[in-house]
Parts: C-alpha cells; structure tokens; sequence
C-alpha cells in the first residue's frame, strides 16, 4: 500500500529546494564558474572530501537542504566524480543520522532538526511502515529525505541494512539527475527552468496517481 505522504510535507521539501537552488545559483554566477573550478583543482583531494562532508552536514542537521548542493557538484566535479562524492556524502550523512535516531532517540534528534522541525519528523514516522515506504520516500520526497532518515531511524520496522540498501541503490536515481542537470549548467543556465518543471512533475505526480486509482475503486464499486 503506498503511504499516505501529505501534500505539504511534498511542498515544504520543493520550496526549500527551489529557494536555496535559486540562491546556490546566484552566488556562482556571482563569482565565476571558471574560478570555482581553478580553486578546486588547485585544492586537489581536499576539494571533494570538504565536498562530501559538506553533504554529510546537511543531512545530519536536518533544517539545511542538500538537494541544490547536488548541483554545484555537477559544476564542479564534473558528471560521473559529482554522482559519487555526492551520493557517499548523502549515505554517510543520513546513515549518521539513522543511528543518532536510532541509539539515542528523539530528545537528541530535536537538537539536530530544531525543535519547529521535530514535528515533520513524528509525521513522517507514521508512514514508514517499513523499507517499501522508505523505497518510495527515496524516490519522491528526495528534497527531504534528511528527515526522513530520522524519522527511519525513530521507526521499528525498518532496520538499519534496510535503510543503507534503500539509501544507496535508489539514492543513485535523483542524485544521478541532479549531477547531470549541474553538468549542463555549465554551458546552459536556461536548463534550470526544466529542472523546476521536473521537480514538479516528480512531486505532484503520485498524488495524481493515487487519486486517479481512488477514483477508478469508487467506480467500480459504485458500477
């Protein structure tokens, strides 16, 4: 049964993604591609392992959005090394905070989502009923799945192996999109529009799915 995400749990997470993505953007227009990337490879390994830890952080405190980072990874990293840093920054970081939630519980996961945001979090455990629902959180709420690994870590039907599979075989998707779309912003900044476009469609679209199969039940029955 697919779990019963609300719709403002799904517009939280995209306006958070578009205003930082919007903010992300400015500041590297602001001081030149070109120099970011110099600055990187001059800083040798440093620059991805800064990087992924970077990522780390915002998923271990909560109220910051990792998703835009994705971007400038593609901008500076280039497609394929952008996917990886950014995919291990994401598993460390949400593994981190799966087993904070986990061995030491809610009172210490407020201190690292906020205490405004703990209340998502309690939401958010009512419908990981197990790793389908995670798979699908995954998937559809990656703009915060920060929280969502608290909120997994707080549950007793997802364990961690569970957690760490789902994270890292599907994790690849969205993560994979975002690097790319990055990549391409190098040359094309309009690319953006149609990042929103599909952030869009990727969140409305299982709502849209769920009430269509409502709709087709209640004809049936009423047939």
């Amino acid at each position: 049964m697919q779990p019963e995400f609300s719709p403002r749990t799904v517009v939280f997470g995209a306006l958070a993604f578009i205003i930082i993505t919007l903010a992300m953007l400015a500041a590297i227009e602001w001081i030149g591609v070109e120099r970011i990337q110099k600055t990187i490879e001059n800083a040798g390994p440093l620059a991805p392992l800064a990087y992924m830890l970077l990522k780390a952080i915002t998923y271990i405190f909560a109220p910051l959005s990792a998703g835009p980072i994705q971007l400038s990874s593609g901008l500076l990293f280039g497609l394929w090394p952008g996917v990886f840093y950014s995919l291990l920054g994401e598993v460390i970081g949400g593994s981190v905070s799966f087993l904070i939630a986990r061995k030491l519980g809610r009172p210490v996961v407020m201190r690292f989502v906020g205490a405004s945001s703990v209340a998502r979090v309690d939401d958010l455990i009512g419908k990981l009923g197990g790793w389908r629902a995670l798979a699908y959180a995954r998937l559809f709420l990656f703009s915060i799945y920060d929280f969502v690994s608290y909120a997994a870590g707080l549950t007793t039907t997802i364990t961690f192996r569970q957690y760490f599979a789902v994270s890292v075989t599907l994790g690849f998707i969205p993560t994979f999109i975002f690097v790319a779309v990055g990549t391409s912003l190098t040359e094309n900044r309009g690319l953006i529009i149609p990042l929103y476009i599909g952030v869009g469609v990727i969140s409305i679209a299982p709502f849209v799915i769920r009430w269509l199969l409502r709709r087709q039940s209640r004809d049936k029955i009423s047939g």
